[in-house]
């Protein structure tokens, strides 16, 4: 079996007919230009939205964790789970130290009296 005809190919879909109203000769003028994925910056705003949206998530895991019984699969899923946040925290922790993220606009606050 050669290698393009695999099941990881990528298929083309099908052309619309010519009874809906198209002709195969106008789909060249429709096919939008393929543009490269752009990445995008995260912002220290959106870092802190994302370690508090992991900080829950891991708090509903110990939850659950500790309701679960000993030794159990659920129990060693939801350990190696809460281990794998932890490690996300700490990454996005060290993000934020850093400082050529954008950072994000600062609070005034009001005048001392």
């Amino acid at each position: 079996m050669p290698y393009q005809d695999t099941y990881f190919e990528l298929k083309k879909a099908a052309p619309p007919l010519a009874a809906d109203g198209h002709e195969p000769q106008d789909l060249e003028d429709t096919v939008p230009p393929k543009t490269p994925p752009q990445l995008a910056k995260p912002t220290a705003g959106e870092l802190e939205t994302m370690m508090l949206f992991l900080r829950r998530a891991r708090d509903r895991a110990v939850v659950i964790r500790e309701n679960a019984p000993a030794g159990s699969y659920l129990e060693s899923v939801l350990h190696r789970t809460i281990l794998g946040i932890d490690q996300e925290l700490t990454q996005l922790k060290y993000l934020l130290a850093k400082s050529d993220l954008p950072k994000s606009s600062p609070t005034r606050m009001r005048p001392a009296i």
